[in-house]
Protein backbone atom coordinates (compact mmCIF):
# COMPACT_ATOMS: atom_id res chain seq x y z
CA UNK A 1 0.00 0.00 0.00
CA UNK A 2 1.22 3.45 -0.98
CA UNK A 3 0.36 4.91 2.04
CA UNK A 4 2.54 2.42 4.05
CA UNK A 5 5.66 3.17 1.93
CA UNK A 6 5.09 6.74 3.05
CA UNK A 7 4.96 6.33 6.56
CA UNK A 8 8.18 4.61 6.52
CA UNK A 9 9.90 7.58 4.70
CA UNK A 10 8.24 10.45 6.50
CA UNK A 11 8.87 8.79 9.78
CA UNK A 12 12.73 7.98 8.72
CA UNK A 13 12.24 4.66 9.74
CA UNK A 14 15.61 2.97 9.33
CA UNK A 15 16.29 -1.08 8.32
CA UNK A 16 15.94 -2.91 11.14
CA UNK A 17 18.78 -4.62 12.65
CA UNK A 18 18.62 -8.82 11.54
CA UNK A 19 17.90 -9.89 15.09
CA UNK A 20 14.31 -8.02 14.98
CA UNK A 21 13.94 -10.24 12.43
CA UNK A 22 13.30 -13.14 14.52
CA UNK A 23 9.62 -11.74 14.94
CA UNK A 24 8.40 -12.90 11.88
CA UNK A 25 9.55 -16.50 12.46
CA UNK A 26 7.78 -15.93 16.29
CA UNK A 27 4.65 -14.73 15.28
CA UNK A 28 4.22 -17.33 12.62
CA UNK A 29 4.94 -20.41 14.63
CA UNK A 30 3.31 -18.70 17.60
CA UNK A 31 0.07 -18.40 15.25
CA UNK A 32 0.38 -22.18 13.93
CA UNK A 33 0.58 -23.78 17.27
CA UNK A 34 -2.31 -21.29 18.99
CA UNK A 35 -4.69 -22.43 15.70
CA UNK A 36 -3.84 -25.87 15.53
CA UNK A 37 -4.54 -26.07 19.54
CA UNK A 38 -7.93 -23.61 19.03
CA UNK A 39 -9.43 -25.96 15.95
CA UNK A 40 -8.09 -29.27 16.42
CA UNK A 41 -11.18 -30.25 18.11
CA UNK A 42 -13.81 -28.61 15.83
CA UNK A 43 -16.50 -30.03 14.13
CA UNK A 44 -16.62 -28.55 10.91
CA UNK A 45 -19.88 -30.12 9.37
CA UNK A 46 -21.59 -28.08 12.77
CA UNK A 47 -19.96 -24.53 11.59
CA UNK A 48 -21.12 -24.69 8.77
CA UNK A 49 -24.17 -25.44 10.10
CA UNK A 50 -24.10 -22.77 12.11
CA UNK A 51 -22.89 -20.40 9.97
CA UNK A 52 -25.44 -21.22 6.84
CA UNK A 53 -27.97 -20.37 9.23
CA UNK A 54 -27.07 -17.06 10.31
CA UNK A 55 -29.62 -14.24 10.63
CA UNK A 56 -28.35 -12.00 8.05
CA UNK A 57 -30.38 -9.00 9.83
CA UNK A 58 -29.12 -9.03 13.01
CA UNK A 59 -25.31 -10.12 11.00
CA UNK A 60 -25.69 -6.50 9.52
CA UNK A 61 -26.63 -5.02 12.62
CA UNK A 62 -23.84 -6.23 14.92
CA UNK A 63 -21.56 -4.85 11.65
CA UNK A 64 -23.58 -1.43 12.36
CA UNK A 65 -22.70 -1.44 15.96
CA UNK A 66 -18.96 -2.10 15.15
CA UNK A 67 -18.80 0.70 12.36
CA UNK A 68 -20.33 3.06 15.05
CA UNK A 69 -17.31 2.04 17.47
CA UNK A 70 -15.04 2.92 14.37
CA UNK A 71 -15.80 6.36 14.24
CA UNK A 72 -16.36 6.88 18.07
CA UNK A 73 -12.95 5.81 18.19
CA UNK A 74 -11.82 8.20 15.62
CA UNK A 75 -13.61 11.31 17.84
CA UNK A 76 -11.82 9.99 20.96
CA UNK A 77 -8.40 10.68 18.80
CA UNK A 78 -9.20 13.69 17.91
CA UNK A 79 -10.09 15.28 21.14
CA UNK A 80 -6.56 14.51 21.92
CA UNK A 81 -5.04 15.70 19.11
CA UNK A 82 -7.01 19.06 19.49
CA UNK A 83 -5.14 19.78 22.84
CA UNK A 84 -2.86 21.53 20.08
CA UNK A 85 -4.57 21.87 17.24
CA UNK A 86 -8.44 22.00 16.08
CA UNK A 87 -8.91 19.13 13.38
CA UNK A 88 -12.16 18.38 10.99
CA UNK A 89 -13.93 15.34 12.47
CA UNK A 90 -13.46 14.13 8.57
CA UNK A 91 -9.89 14.49 8.65
CA UNK A 92 -9.24 12.16 11.62
CA UNK A 93 -12.12 9.47 10.80
CA UNK A 94 -10.68 9.07 7.52
CA UNK A 95 -7.47 8.77 8.81
CA UNK A 96 -8.50 6.54 11.52
CA UNK A 97 -9.91 4.22 9.24
CA UNK A 98 -6.65 3.54 7.33
CA UNK A 99 -4.62 2.71 9.67
CA UNK A 100 -7.23 0.28 10.99
CA UNK A 101 -6.76 -1.01 7.54
CA UNK A 102 -3.53 -1.02 7.48
CA UNK A 103 -3.63 -2.99 10.91
CA UNK A 104 -5.55 -5.62 9.72
CA UNK A 105 -3.63 -6.35 6.51
CA UNK A 106 0.04 -5.23 7.28
CA UNK A 107 2.74 -6.75 10.07
CA UNK A 108 3.96 -4.99 12.94
CA UNK A 109 0.92 -2.79 13.61
CA UNK A 110 1.70 -0.70 10.56
CA UNK A 111 -0.97 1.38 10.89
CA UNK A 112 -0.34 3.87 14.14
CA UNK A 113 2.28 5.24 11.27
CA UNK A 114 -0.21 5.35 8.35
CA UNK A 115 -2.71 7.28 10.41
CA UNK A 116 0.44 9.20 11.62
CA UNK A 117 1.19 10.23 8.12
CA UNK A 118 -1.56 11.08 7.40
CA UNK A 119 -2.66 13.35 10.55
CA UNK A 120 0.62 14.96 10.15
CA UNK A 121 0.35 16.05 6.42
CA UNK A 122 -2.93 17.67 6.81
CA UNK A 123 -2.15 19.50 9.83
CA UNK A 124 0.97 21.37 11.90
CA UNK A 125 1.33 18.64 14.12
CA UNK A 126 4.63 16.58 14.11
CA UNK A 127 4.64 13.32 13.68
CA UNK A 128 6.14 12.29 17.29
CA UNK A 129 3.31 14.46 19.02
CA UNK A 130 0.75 12.07 16.43
CA UNK A 131 2.03 9.17 17.03
CA UNK A 132 2.25 9.90 20.61
CA UNK A 133 -0.74 10.67 20.78
CA UNK A 134 -1.96 7.12 19.02
CA UNK A 135 0.15 4.87 21.25
CA UNK A 136 -1.55 7.25 24.77
CA UNK A 137 -4.67 6.48 23.09
CA UNK A 138 -4.43 2.74 23.30
CA UNK A 139 -3.54 2.63 27.27
CA UNK A 140 -6.51 4.86 28.33
CA UNK A 141 -8.53 2.14 25.68
CA UNK A 142 -6.99 -0.47 27.46
CA UNK A 143 -7.33 0.97 31.02
CA UNK A 144 -10.91 1.18 30.76
CA UNK A 145 -11.66 -1.86 28.84
CA UNK A 146 -10.08 -4.27 32.15
CA UNK A 147 -12.10 -1.78 34.31
CA UNK A 148 -15.41 -2.65 32.63
CA UNK A 149 -14.40 -6.10 32.37
CA UNK A 150 -13.54 -6.46 35.68
CA UNK A 151 -16.62 -4.59 37.58
CA UNK A 152 -18.73 -6.70 35.02
CA UNK A 153 -17.48 -9.94 35.51
CA UNK A 154 -18.71 -9.30 39.63
CA UNK A 155 -22.22 -10.47 37.96
CA UNK A 156 -20.97 -13.69 36.98
CA UNK A 157 -22.24 -16.27 39.15
CA UNK A 158 -19.79 -19.11 38.24
CA UNK A 159 -16.47 -18.62 36.11
CA UNK A 160 -13.42 -20.39 36.81
CA UNK A 161 -10.51 -19.55 39.13
CA UNK A 162 -8.14 -19.22 36.96
CA UNK A 163 -10.28 -16.50 34.62
CA UNK A 164 -10.88 -14.58 38.34
CA UNK A 165 -6.78 -14.37 39.08
CA UNK A 166 -6.00 -13.86 36.03
CA UNK A 167 -8.65 -10.72 35.64
CA UNK A 168 -7.51 -9.43 39.31
CA UNK A 169 -3.90 -9.44 38.09
CA UNK A 170 -4.59 -7.88 34.79
CA UNK A 171 -6.71 -5.36 36.39
CA UNK A 172 -3.65 -4.39 39.25
CA UNK A 173 -1.29 -4.26 36.36
CA UNK A 174 -3.08 -2.28 34.27
CA UNK A 175 -3.95 0.55 37.18
CA UNK A 176 -0.40 0.70 37.88
CA UNK A 177 0.20 1.32 34.13
CA UNK A 178 -2.38 4.68 34.38
CA UNK A 179 -0.79 5.97 37.38
CA UNK A 180 2.68 5.54 35.76
CA UNK A 181 1.19 7.41 32.85
CA UNK A 182 -0.26 10.13 35.29
CA UNK A 183 3.10 11.02 36.88
CA UNK A 184 5.25 10.81 33.98
CA UNK A 185 4.51 14.52 33.19
CA UNK A 186 6.08 15.25 36.57
CA UNK A 187 8.73 12.90 36.38
CA UNK A 188 9.51 14.74 32.72
CA UNK A 189 10.80 17.76 34.32
CA UNK A 190 13.80 16.38 34.97
CA UNK A 191 14.39 15.49 31.20
CA UNK A 192 16.64 18.17 30.46
CA UNK A 193 19.38 17.87 32.93
CA UNK A 194 18.93 13.68 32.54
CA UNK A 195 19.30 13.95 28.41
CA UNK A 196 22.41 16.69 28.95
CA UNK A 197 24.38 14.07 30.64
CA UNK A 198 23.82 11.37 28.31
CA UNK A 199 27.15 10.07 26.65
CA UNK A 200 25.67 11.21 23.08
CA UNK A 201 26.16 14.03 20.28
CA UNK A 202 24.69 17.18 20.53
CA UNK A 203 22.15 16.37 17.43
CA UNK A 204 21.29 13.11 19.37
CA UNK A 205 20.91 15.30 22.58
CA UNK A 206 19.02 17.79 20.35
CA UNK A 207 16.16 15.29 18.51
CA UNK A 208 16.26 13.08 22.58
CA UNK A 209 14.85 16.84 23.76
CA UNK A 210 12.67 17.60 20.80
CA UNK A 211 10.83 13.52 21.10
CA UNK A 212 10.94 14.27 24.74
CA UNK A 213 8.84 17.42 24.99
CA UNK A 214 6.41 15.98 22.41
CA UNK A 215 5.73 13.14 24.69
CA UNK A 216 5.57 15.83 27.73
CA UNK A 217 3.07 17.53 25.83
CA UNK A 218 1.18 14.64 24.51
CA UNK A 219 1.04 13.79 28.94
CA UNK A 220 -0.43 17.09 29.78
CA UNK A 221 -2.71 16.95 27.35
CA UNK A 222 -3.90 13.54 28.91
CA UNK A 223 -3.68 15.68 32.35
CA UNK A 224 -6.17 17.93 31.90
CA UNK A 225 -9.24 16.69 34.20
CA UNK A 226 -12.26 17.45 31.20
CA UNK A 227 -10.15 16.21 28.48
CA UNK A 228 -9.43 12.94 30.04
CA UNK A 229 -12.68 12.07 31.54
CA UNK A 230 -14.21 12.83 27.72
CA UNK A 231 -11.44 10.30 26.36
CA UNK A 232 -12.22 7.60 29.17
CA UNK A 233 -16.26 8.67 28.21
CA UNK A 234 -15.48 8.00 24.71
CA UNK A 235 -13.72 4.67 25.83
CA UNK A 236 -16.85 3.47 28.03
CA UNK A 237 -19.17 3.89 24.91
CA UNK A 238 -16.50 2.27 22.56
CA UNK A 239 -16.61 -1.08 24.44
CA UNK A 240 -20.16 -0.58 24.98
CA UNK A 241 -20.58 -0.74 21.41
CA UNK A 242 -18.18 -3.22 20.68
CA UNK A 243 -19.61 -5.38 23.64
CA UNK A 244 -23.26 -4.83 22.11
CA UNK A 245 -22.02 -6.00 18.73
CA UNK A 246 -20.84 -9.61 19.91
CA UNK A 247 -23.81 -10.14 21.96
CA UNK A 248 -26.04 -9.77 18.74
CA UNK A 249 -23.08 -11.48 16.25
CA UNK A 250 -24.14 -14.57 18.60
CA UNK A 251 -27.52 -14.03 18.74
CA UNK A 252 -27.30 -14.00 14.81
CA UNK A 253 -25.23 -17.60 15.06
CA UNK A 254 -28.02 -18.87 17.58
CA UNK A 255 -26.13 -18.42 20.79
CA UNK A 256 -26.37 -17.02 23.55
CA UNK A 257 -23.44 -14.42 24.56
CA UNK A 258 -24.11 -12.67 27.84
CA UNK A 259 -22.65 -8.70 28.09
CA UNK A 260 -19.95 -9.60 30.70
CA UNK A 261 -18.72 -12.47 29.07
CA UNK A 262 -18.42 -10.50 25.96
CA UNK A 263 -16.15 -8.35 27.82
CA UNK A 264 -13.87 -10.47 29.23
CA UNK A 265 -13.39 -11.72 25.64
CA UNK A 266 -12.47 -8.31 24.27
CA UNK A 267 -10.37 -8.04 27.52
CA UNK A 268 -8.55 -11.22 26.31
CA UNK A 269 -8.66 -10.10 22.48
CA UNK A 270 -6.62 -6.56 23.32
CA UNK A 271 -4.22 -8.34 25.48
CA UNK A 272 -3.28 -10.95 22.89
CA UNK A 273 -2.42 -8.32 20.47
CA UNK A 274 0.64 -7.48 22.79
CA UNK A 275 2.25 -10.72 21.62
CA UNK A 276 4.07 -11.08 18.22
CA UNK A 277 0.74 -11.79 15.42
CA UNK A 278 0.21 -12.39 11.54
CA UNK A 279 -1.76 -9.37 10.20
CA UNK A 280 -5.33 -10.07 11.77
CA UNK A 281 -4.37 -11.70 14.78
CA UNK A 282 -4.73 -15.18 12.78
CA UNK A 283 -4.34 -18.21 15.73
CA UNK A 284 -4.32 -15.93 18.38
CA UNK A 285 -8.18 -14.83 18.37
CA UNK A 286 -9.19 -18.02 17.53
CA UNK A 287 -7.16 -19.28 20.53
CA UNK A 288 -8.37 -16.58 23.37
CA UNK A 289 -11.86 -17.04 22.00
CA UNK A 290 -12.31 -20.85 22.58
CA UNK A 291 -10.47 -20.53 25.49
CA UNK A 292 -12.41 -17.72 27.07
CA UNK A 293 -15.73 -18.88 25.53
CA UNK A 294 -15.72 -22.48 26.73
CA UNK A 295 -16.24 -22.32 30.19
CA UNK A 296 -19.91 -20.26 29.71
CA UNK A 297 -21.41 -23.18 27.52
CA UNK A 298 -19.65 -22.69 24.78
CA UNK A 299 -18.64 -25.44 22.61
CA UNK A 300 -15.22 -25.57 21.13
CA UNK A 301 -17.10 -25.36 18.02
CA UNK A 302 -19.36 -22.96 18.84
CA UNK A 303 -16.47 -20.70 20.01
CA UNK A 304 -14.30 -21.81 16.58
CA UNK A 305 -17.13 -20.78 14.39
CA UNK A 306 -17.97 -17.43 16.28
CA UNK A 307 -14.68 -15.68 16.48
CA UNK A 308 -14.07 -16.73 12.62
CA UNK A 309 -17.40 -14.80 11.59
CA UNK A 310 -16.83 -11.98 13.71
CA UNK A 311 -13.44 -11.35 12.66
CA UNK A 312 -14.72 -12.02 8.91
CA UNK A 313 -17.46 -9.37 9.74
CA UNK A 314 -15.04 -7.25 11.16
CA UNK A 315 -13.08 -7.44 7.87
CA UNK A 316 -15.76 -6.23 5.98
CA UNK A 317 -16.52 -3.29 8.12
CA UNK A 318 -12.67 -2.58 8.37
CA UNK A 319 -12.02 -2.53 4.46
CA UNK A 320 -14.84 -0.99 3.60
CA UNK A 321 -14.35 2.15 5.98
CA UNK A 322 -10.34 2.46 5.00
CA UNK A 323 -11.12 2.07 1.26
CA UNK A 324 -13.46 4.93 1.69
CA UNK A 325 -11.08 6.74 3.86
CA UNK A 326 -7.98 5.97 1.56
CA UNK A 327 -10.37 7.38 -1.53
CA UNK A 328 -10.96 10.45 0.81
CA UNK A 329 -7.40 11.20 1.50
CA UNK A 330 -5.76 10.85 -2.27
CA UNK A 331 -8.75 13.07 -2.91
CA UNK A 332 -7.80 15.79 -0.72
CA UNK A 333 -4.05 15.98 -1.60
CA UNK A 334 -4.71 15.61 -5.08
CA UNK A 335 -7.19 18.85 -4.49
CA UNK A 336 -3.96 20.59 -2.54
CA UNK A 337 -1.44 19.70 -5.36
CA UNK A 338 -3.77 21.29 -8.04
CA UNK A 339 -4.57 24.57 -5.82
Amino acid sequence: MQVGAEASAALDVHPKPASSFWKWPAAIGLAGALLYFALRGVDWQRAWIIVSHCRLKYLLLACGCSTLSYVARAMRWRLLLTAKEKLAPTTVLWASSVGYLANAYLPARAGELVRTVMISSRSRLTKTYVFTMALTERVIELVVLVVMASLMSLTLALKPLWLSRLLLLVTIGTLGGAALLLALAKIDRARTGFIARLPVGPVTKSRLHDIAASVSLALIAVRNPLRLFKVCAFSTIIWTLDATSAVILAYALGMRLVFSVALLLSTGLALGNVLPSTPGALGIFQFVAVTVLMPFNFTQTDAATYILVAQAATYVVITTLGLIGLWQYRVSRAIETEL
